[in-house]
């Protein structure tokens, strides 16, 4: 018996009918009072010979059929599904069959590639898999058969960091793995959304380090990015303590360029430090661990306390609204690092022994431009403070200084580095690569 598709999921209590193609009989009819009612299609249509083939098979069977359809209904351990599924056509859903064990791969090549129906269904994607939906895909393995992984570069509050080879691209990529379960703990869910859809629409810029990919599996979340073989910043500042006049030039232009794109694009960094700073190849700058970046229109403030201490804003230690150019305070502490190897002191609480807004630069020899670009983005005050790439091109530090060149990177920031520092730039110790993630401190909004 060849049962085709009809609107036969309804209640029994009304009146339905189903297609059969049971001989010539072609309709059958069920009413709400439980009894059957058999007619030929052909009668339907006028066809005297197939009416009466149809009246005698209907004579002859309608007893026995009668007593098995009523079994079926009357049965509560029997459902109209059970009756329909015999010898009945493949159908895409089935009692038998639950939604859990549906293929998570065919439901992620449909369902779960549409975001706006990414809500309409929780089968057979978990809660914890929801959260996360749909800025990390949802995949049914850990890619182990494309990957290959190499010696861990760092490890975190909430995962590890692992150099992956892509077999298929044959490249190589750090590979950060981040528990659900720390990351809902702690009520981050929101943060780190925001930061793979920040690094994936800022890692285009020359000196921002490219996110490739990110999806999560049953218990953790995924974010692969380019490896960045020259270490950080900071494994530069340790090996050399301050850096020639000419690279503090290159890389602060560098990061400036880079701040600029990202408030420009509506993203303030709030963790600007030499563990984030890192070197490519050629000794390039590139930002990464965008694990406390935010989406901040430029000109808006928030208000959340984030970041390393050190290297935090008075505004923000304050716990004051604060905007985009807390980012440049940072700047600025980072320059000071690299042209003293010190750590300047501000005084930003008024109970304090020096005057309010005193910067403190530490002792040592320093030419009246670099002092000069220092206080200018020590500013204690905000609305005081150097806060623009256009004002930073001005100033006595960059005088003559072509910053279209630093960003076509028409500077090789390796020559400097050797020029100055000869065969130690080459030999210094094995690169590593910092991805703290949310081990800094974090007071919510």
């Amino acid at each position: 018996m060849k049962i085709s598709k009809c609107p036969a999921a309804k209640k029994l209590t009304k009146d339905f009918y189903l297609k059969f193609n049971l001989g010539s009989v072609k309709c059958l009819f069920f009413t709400e009072k439980g009894t059957v009612s058999i007619r030929n299609k052909s009668r339907l249509m006028g066809n005297t010979s197939a009416r009466e083939t149809a009246n005698s098979d209907q004579v002859n069977n309608s007893a026995n059929r009668r007593i098995c359809l009523q079994k079926i209904i009357l049965d509560p351990n029997n459902s109209l599904r059970s009756f329909l599924s015999v010898e009945s056509e493949q159908s895409t859903y089935s009692v038998s069959r639950p939604w859990s064990r549906v293929s998570r791969r065919r439901w992620r090549e449909s369902t779960l590639t549409l975001p706006h129906q990414a809500c309409k269904t929780a089968w057979p994607v978990s809660q914890l898999e929801t959260f996360f939906l749909p800025s990390f895909p949802v995949e049914t393995f850990h890619k182990d058969n494309n990957f290959t992984k190499l010696p861990q570069i760092s490890k975190g509050a909430f995962g590890n960091i692992y150099q992956i080879l892509d077999l298929e691209k044959n490249e190589i990529f750090a590979l950060k793995v981040l528990s659900k379960s720390k990351i809902i703990e702690s009520n981050l869910i929101k943060q780190v959304i925001e930061e793979v859809q920040i690094h994936r629409a800022c890692g285009h810029h020359p000196f921002i380090v490219r996110c490739s990919s990110n999806w999560q599996s049953r218990k953790h979340l995924y974010i692969a990015t380019e490896f960045i073989e020259g270490g950080e910043l900071w494994g530069l500042l340790d090996k050399f303590g301050a850096l020639a006049l000419e690279v503090v030039q290159l890389y602060v232009a560098q990061i400036a360029l880079a701040l600029d794109f990202l408030h420009n694009a509506g993203v303030i960094y709030r963790d600007l430090k030499p563990d984030n700073i890192l070197l490519d190849s050629d000794a390039n700058i590139k930002l990464t661990d965008f694990g406390l970046s935010k989406w901040l229109p430029y000109g808006q403030t928030t208000r959340t306390v984030c970041g390393t201490p050190k290297y935090m804003a008075p505004e923000v230690l304050r716990m004051e609204p604060y905007g985009h150019s807390a980012d440049w305070w940072s700047l600025g502490i980072n320059a000071c690092l690299m042209l003293t190897s010190k750590m300047p002191t501000a005084n930003i609480h008024p109970d304090s022994e020096h005057p309010i807004g005193k910067v403190l630069l530490p002792d040592g020899f320093l030419d009246v431009p670099s002092r000069d670009l220092l206080l200018r983005l020590l500013q204690v005050e905000p609305k005081q403070r150097l806060r623009s790439l256009r004002t930073l091109t001005t100033i006595a530090f960059f005088k003559g200084y072509n910053f279209e060149d630093v960003n076509k990177k028409k500077i090789k920031a390796k020559e400097l580095l050797k020029t100055h520092y000869g065969e130690d730039y080459d030999k210094r110790n094995e690169a590593t690569v910092s991805f703290d993630g949310f081990d800094e401190i974090l007071i919510s909004e």
